[in-house]
């Protein structure tokens, strides 16, 4: 009996001062999702790490972590998500999980893109349980609800995972092996070469 492999993700959407996330096991099944904040005034980013990061690693172990441009640097100056972004790859790299980025956009999907909300209702019809969290659309004078964090996060494990099993050649089929007839076999000079390479 085959054993389907597990592939364990912790995805985060990163701000100056939280992140939102998701750990996922495949393409199914959700174990865990929130929003980490810090609000005080100073070294958010060290207390995020050392004190939100660390827990969601410890407790889930996971084998990757996801993450939007993990090595180049948002456009916009923003030191604190900069060194926010730094520290969590140190983190990450010092336990040996793979850090990755999407190739393919979360919000590209059927030719079409996506609104931020949009995208977050295609999370929610993938994974039910979070529906409740989806917050309602939002007005145009309105600030981002900080829930949205946690649907732009699983928008990420999902671009990963789907990159993962696209990028997956199937096994290719041995081909038997032809018995020949030691008495007519012809033996070359590269003959050992050529039956290791079958």
């Amino acid at each position: 009996m085959k054993h389907k492999r597990l592939t364990r993700i912790l995805a985060l959407d990163l701000h100056p001062r939280s992140f939102g996330y998701v750990v996922v096991e495949n393409s199914s099944r959700l174990l865990d999702w929130g929003v980490s904040s810090y609000r005080g005034k100073h070294d958010a980013a060290n207390v995020l790490v050392c004190k939100r990061l660390r827990q969601l690693l410890d407790l889930w172990r996971p084998a990757a972590l996801v993450l939007h441009n993990p090595v180049k640097k948002s456009p916009r100056p923003n030191p604190k998500k900069d060194r926010l972004l730094e520290q969590i790859v140190t983190e990450a790299k010092s336990r040996r999980i793979m850090v990755h980025a999407p190739v393919e956009s979360s919000a590209d999907y059927k030719g079409k893109i996506l609104t931020k909300y949009e995208n977050a209702r295609r999370v929610a019809e993938h994974f039910p349980v979070l529906t409740r969290e989806l917050p309602p659309k939002r007005q145009i004078w309105q600030s981002e609800h900080y829930r949205m964090s946690i649907f732009t996060a699983a928008a990420l494990a999902m671009a990963q995972l789907h990159a993962k099993s696209a990028s997956t050649p199937a096994m290719p089929k041995r081909r038997p092996r032809m018995a020949l007839a030691s008495s007519r076999r012809k033996k070359l000079p590269d003959d050992r070469r050529f039956s290791e390479s079958i």
